[in-house]
């Protein structure tokens, strides 16, 4: 028994309308969970969260993740930062020993990987 097909086009374009009215609202929720989480205040909850508490350290590597993150913030920064030519020596060495230390972490992380695997 086949269908006629005027009930197969009428199934058709209901099955479209229903998928169409599924995407509008999907595509609302969406909107709508961008909205509330571009907010003023998730966003300094999300990038400070421990503006309240004064953890110091831990706002310090927030900073540093950051700036990890979105290396336009760290080149901005040492653009600005360079720019004042009588702490330019010790910004030099205070960089010098920022990298220092990461290497140093990276080499202990790599040596501590190493001997776990012998």
């Amino acid at each position: 028994m086949s269908k006629s097909p005027a009930i197969e086009r009428a199934v058709r374009i209901e099955l479209l309308r229903a998928r169409a009215a599924l995407e509008r609202e999907s595509l609302a929720y969406d909107i709508a969970a961008t909205t509330r989480s571009l907010s003023p205040g998730n966003l300094v909850k999300r990038w400070i969260p421990s503006v309240g508490r004064s953890n110091v350290t831990g706002l310090l590597w927030q900073g540093v993740s950051l700036a990890r993150r979105y290396p336009v913030i760290s080149s901005t920064v040492s653009a600005f930062l360079m720019k004042r030519g009588k702490k330019l020596g010790l910004l030099k060495l205070a960089g010098g020993a920022f990298l220092g230390w990461q290497a140093f972490r990276a080499w202990r992380h790599a040596s501590d990987a190493a001997s776990r695997d012998v």
